[in-house]
């Protein structure tokens, strides 16, 4: 694939479109078994994100499409971790404004979605529209993303978390101009990672995690990713944020991202409150 795609402001959104509204994605299957775990001790939750699209400048003469992350404070769990902006699904809420917007709530938002599942089935079309509600609604309370401004480009294949009794609906957005961050207590700042750097393999390490609970990995090693935020301090892209943005270049790029050979090695130490959060 020729990254250099990424650079294009007018070719990419319609490029990812045609790519995404052509998979298959599990939203059906999963939210069926997240309705049946309900009654289990530990049901499975469900959480909608925005995987983040903008076109910016990154320098005189240089302009691409980057991905907007947050790194979430230390206010709710995991923290310190990069993730796509998004949250827990409320389903009467979240419902209520589905159904509106199928109305004409948003008539742009509605054709954006008619035109990403023209391959999908009706019970997935839905679902993708409840978890995009969900998704951008949470968006807007994170970091003050409009839902009136966002385009929806297609929906990507579900991600279930190990720690945590949680499946992720990805949504891939964009923005389609600079907006005015408004973070909640919940982000301590944004990332804004150019896509080319995903193609870039001496990027790439592997993350060893230690846990102090009653938790272990079938594996404490992790493939991730080094990253620099806009003061030039290093940050850890890994989990399930790292797996979604990688599924989803493999899938518009026809799994053409470099193999990393690196083997390079970070260590992480999660804290007792990774899991619950030190919010008061």
């Amino acid at each position: 694939m020729d990254i250099n795609i990424f650079q294009h402001k007018d070719m990419l959104p319609s490029f990812i479109v045609n790519k995404l509204s052509s998979i298959t994605i599990d939203y059906r299957e999963k939210y069926r078994q997240i309705k049946y775990s309900s009654s289990a001790a530990t049901p499975q939750l469900a959480a909608g994100v925005v995987l983040l699209l903008s076109y910016k400048q990154l320098s005189p003469g240089n302009s691409e499409y980057v991905f907007q992350l947050i790194k979430r404070s230390s206010k709710v769990s995991q923290a310190g971790d990069i993730s796509c902006p998004g949250g827990m699904l409320h389903p009467l809420t979240d419902k209520i404004i589905s159904n509106l917007l199928t109305t004409g709530l948003i008539p742009s938002l509605q054709k954006q979605i008619s035109r990403a599942t023209v391959h999908k089935d009706r019970e997935t079309t839905n679902l993708i529209r409840l978890f995009l509600i969900n998704a951008v609604r949470e968006a807007w309370e994170e970091i003050g993303l409009n839902p009136f401004t966002v385009s929806f480009l297609g929906a990507l294949p579900c991600y279930s978390l190990t720690l945590i009794a949680r499946t992720i609906f990805p949504l891939v957005c964009l923005a389609p101009k600079p907006f005015e961050f408004k973070l909640s207590s919940e982000v301590e700042k944004i990332l804004e990672i150019p896509v080319s750097a995903f193609f870039d393999s001496s990027r790439y390490a592997f993350l060893e995690i230690e846990t102090p609970f009653n938790h272990s990995f079938p594996d404490n090693q992790f493939p991730c990713m080094i990253l620099n935020d806009a003061r030039g301090e290093q940050e850890i892209l890994w989990g399930a944020t790292f797996y979604i943005i990688m599924n989803f270049l493999r899938i518009i790029s026809d799994d053409s991202l470099p193999v990393s050979s690196s083997s390079q090695k970070i260590k992480k130490i999660l804290s007792n409150s990774y899991i619950s959060g030190n919010s008061r």
